[in-house]
């Protein structure tokens, strides 16, 4: 469960709407553009922070092209930038609705990218991130938290991070930059590759209702390892002000 449901939650709600994708292109097939796109989209932006020139893996953005043309979808806009940066925010103005998986726990500063997220949000946003149960349990033992808790990588203990990391690896093997994967150069704030953030489902909640959305449904998936969220954007959003 989660794939499914993410995209019928995009493509009933940009039915009509203007629609981004923040995050997409890695992976390239787990992309929603062309899911809007399909399901009558009036416009369709993918934004990114990946290299236009990246080798290592193919470059990501031609190979989004070719899937795109591959399934009918010709006029997507393509905008390098990362959501972070106030600069690619002011860029890319609004959209009706907005998707971002896969992105929220490699962000140092995750109460900045909602932010921004919201300041380039209308109607909707749609989001996926990688959560935690309150309480994880692996041949390497327990690490129990509070709801509504988060756990910073950096800060962990050997421990928690030898139970997370198994705990991750059990569902198949994810490399977890940080957790269970070797961290080349130690943590750096400008480093998107790393996995900075463990949150429990409330947390995020709460951190969006924080920034401007009205939580109106959430479902976890991959045995508690992700969360999507289908949110409304209500009141202003504060980023533009900032």
């Amino acid at each position: 469960m989660g794939e499914p449901l993410r995209e019928r939650w995009i493509a009933e709600a940009a039915a009509g709407k203007s629609f981004a994708e923040v995050g997409g292109l890695w992976g390239t097939v787990n992309e929603q553009v062309t899911v809007a796109a399909r399901a009558g989209a009036t416009s369709t932006t993918m934004i990114d922070v990946a290299p236009e020139d990246q080798q290592e893996g193919g470059n990501l953005w031609e190979r989004f092209r070719e899937r795109a043309e591959s399934l009918g979808v010709l006029d997507t806009n393509f905008v390098r930038g990362n959501i972070d940066d106030r600069e690619t925010v002011e860029r890319v103005g609004p959209y009706d609705v907005v998707s971002c998986s896969g992105v929220l726990y490699h962000c140092p500063d995750p109460l900045r990218t909602l932010r921004n997220l919201r300041a380039i949000t209308n109607e909707t946003l749609i989001l996926g991130t990688a959560s935690m149960p309150e309480t994880v349990t692996t041949v390497a033992g327990e690490v129990a938290v509070e709801p509504g808790s988060a756990l910073l990588v950096p800060a962990l203990t050997h421990s928690q991070r030898a139970i997370l990391g198994s705990w991750l690896f059990e569902l198949g093997e994810v490399q977890a930059l940080g957790v269970n994967y070797p961290l080349e150069g130690g943590w750096d704030l400008g480093d998107y590759s790393a996995w900075w953030w463990f949150f429990t489902r409330d947390y995020v909640a709460a951190l969006l209702e924080l920034v401007g959305f009205e939580v109106l449904n959430v479902v976890s998936y991959w045995e508690g390892r992700a969360t999507l969220y289908l949110a409304r954007a209500v009141g202003e959003p504060g980023a533009r002000e900032a």
